[in-house]
């Protein structure tokens, strides 16, 4: 039997000791949901990484690498994230469930612009414009897994999950928004109007297919996708989901914050209210 592809690269060194997982429970480090649990020995109670209740003090707290594991020291799951609904890294011949990132990115208006212009210019017009994006995403060392008429997909950690595949997927949304920023400069000196995007980006646990191709499923593309579409309703140029945010590092936290506002508690189409995060092309009113 062919060996199950790598799961994850560089992760060893996120979590290898208590002191790092302390602090993945700290930042609520959505790298470690479905990795590593913790549990409270004053409450008997064991947690996800990205529980949201108050953090327990440092003292009461054990760590473990299953909900098999804290039960068997006799913790009893939280009511509140309940652990066991966490998506496991795992993997067999042919697949693989680990986490990733997913961007979707679409032209906002694009089939009113494109029935002003003739076919072969709306095409070019599609060719640049996935040209210009699929530039920002391998510069930030995704993939675009495919094209989607005037929208992409793309995948951070399409191979192999890194610690930084949350920050590049990112990293990509603020390149593509600085290169069209500057392509509209262009196309207005030519008198063209200028394009406008929608972004959406999400980070968790995702079933890979290696057989017959490169698949991908769960809840993570689907969260992903609708973010994007929640671009319009909210007048974001870009929206990243809170699991997205806990997952990058403190260190490459920076211009996330900088560039992004929180927009609040948001109901995501069939999903559960999310906390989300957006860079803002006209005042939003999010609901709560």
């Amino acid at each position: 039997m062919p060996a199950a592809p790598p799961l994850y690269a560089d992760f060893q060194i996120l979590f290898p000791d208590d002191e790092a997982r302390w602090q993945a429970v700290r930042h609520r480090d959505g790298r470690a949901d479905g990795i590593i649990y913790y549990a409270v020995a004053t409450t008997g109670i064991y947690c996800r990484p990205t529980c949201p209740a108050r953090r327990p003090y440092r003292r009461n707290v054990r760590f473990y690498a299953s909900c098999e594991a804290a039960a068997a020291a006799g913790f009893r799951p939280c009511k509140r994230c309940r652990p066991a609904a966490a998506a496991r890294p795992r993997s067999g011949d042919g697949w693989s469930v680990r986490p990733a990132a997913i961007l979707f990115a679409d032209i906002k208006g694009f089939t009113p612009l494109a029935a002003r212009m003739p076919p072969d210019e709306a095409l070019r017009l599609l060719c640049d414009f996935h040209a210009r994006l699929g530039a920002a995403v391998a510069a930030c060392g995704g993939v675009v897994h495919k094209h989607l008429g005037d929208g992409l997909m793309a995948i951070f950690g399409d191979r192999v999950s890194r610690p930084g595949d949350a920050h590049g997927a990112v990293a990509a949304g603020f390149g593509m928004l600085d290169g069209l920023a500057c392509w509209n400069r262009e196309r207005r000196a030519l008198g063209r109007p200028a394009i406008t995007v929608g972004i959406g980006i999400h980070y968790g646990m995702s079933a890979f297919g290696h057989r017959g191709g490169h698949e991908i499923i769960g809840d993570t593309v689907n969260i992903a996708s609708r973010l994007e579409r929640l671009t319009r309703r909210l007048g974001a140029e870009m929206i990243v989901s809170d699991e997205a945010m806990r997952a990058i590092s403190q260190r490459d936290a920076h211009e996330p914050m900088q560039r992004l506002v929180p927009l609040g508690t948001v109901r995501v189409r069939g999903s559960r209210p999310r906390s989300l995060w957006g860079a803002l092309g006209t005042p939003a009113r999010p609901s709560r």
